[in-house]
């Protein structure tokens, strides 16, 4: 605890002394429109354990989506701190602005932040770590290890082709189904399985950034699945991952006999637009908007999946 007020202290007076660090220089950092991949999963995890049981604990709920929203916005100030140390955010980058690159966060307050962040996810997560036993605790020290090593460590997951695999599994099977566990305190496997869903469509997230990104990611030998393979695999990757995000709703609807999930399978036809752009639009800074609507879809899939869910079970009219 002492470390944690140090470190904060510090912080705040690196912030004091440096005027030129603006909110919004924070907000490009914490990149607010990939904060749907955290929200999202805990929605659709919460409204199974509501299935289950027919009620929630409020209070694990609020910090089980606190938690996951700290853990987002750490493996963004990672990704934002080491990628920069390690030379990986060049000029001829087309994602948005890396602020510690650019020079308007300096490293060591990047650093700071994002310990005092992955602190205070831990803090707040031993609550739900005593809650949930020695499985949560299991989740919960792999979480904060994916938040840090999705780009730091010996191996990390983003510069070796592991980023879509990692985002699949974090931010979905485990997202969905931890958070259902937290409440019922069992595995559900209906949780398992529609925590695939989410799990297919934030792999696109990062298989789009990786499309996106995969010039400037071939140069400083950032071995991507989409460096590694191609643009048109990474394209195709990208269709292939949204489409199979849908294939789970009807597998959930006919194992489950939720039968509302069936019009909701249907879902990626209001965005058919984005996915044509991915597929076939030159790579430039317009995945930016693309990437962006494949978060929002993410969320909207969570959504429309939990009324469904609810509508079939009658807990709606």
């Amino acid at each position: 605890m002492k470390l944690i007020k140090q470190f904060t202290i510090n912080f705040a007076q690196s912030n004091c002394n440096n005027q030129e660090i603006k909110m919004s220089n924070w907000i490009f950092a914490i990149r607010p429109k990939t904060l749907f991949a955290s929200i999202a999963p805990v929605i659709l995890g919460l409204t199974v354990a509501y299935l289950h049981q027919n009620f929630l604990n409020p209070l694990i709920a609020l910090l089980t989506l606190i938690c996951a929203l700290l853990m987002q916005i750490a493996s963004n100030l990672a990704n934002d701190y080491l990628d920069s140390l390690k030379g990986i955010d060049t000029d001829k980058r087309l994602g948005p602005l890396r602020v510690t690159h650019a020079g308007l966060i300096p490293a060591s307050t990047m650093r700071n932040a994002l310990i005092i962040v992955l602190a205070l996810a831990f803090l707040m997560g031993l609550y739900l770590m005593w809650v949930g036993g020695i499985v949560i605790v299991i989740i919960g020290l792999l979480s904060l290890y994916f938040a840090y090593g999705y780009t730091g460590g010996p191996f990390p997951l983003s510069h070796n082709g592991l980023g879509e695999v990692a985002a699949f599994i974090f931010f979905g099977v485990i997202a969905v189904s931890g958070t259902t566990y937290l409440q019922i305190h069992q595995f559900s496997p209906l949780a398992l399985l529609l925590g695939m869903g989410p799990g297919f469509i934030s792999a696109t997230v990062l298989a789009v950034n990786n499309l996106r990104d995969i010039q400037s990611d071939t140069e400083t030998n950032k071995r991507t699945i989409a460096v590694r393979f191609g643009e048109n695999f990474q394209r195709k990757l990208c269709l292939f991952l949204i489409s199979a995000s849908s294939i789970v709703l009807f597998m959930v609807a006919y194992l489950f006999n939720y039968t509302w999930l069936i019009p909701a399978g249907f879902l990626p036809l209001l965005f058919i637009s984005n996915w044509i752009k991915i597929a076939k639009d030159p790579i430039d800074k317009s995945l930016n908007n693309a990437l962006a609507k494949t978060a929002q879809y993410l969320l909207l899939y969570c959504i429309i999946a939990s009324l469904c869910l609810l509508q079939s079970s009658g807990k709606i009219l």
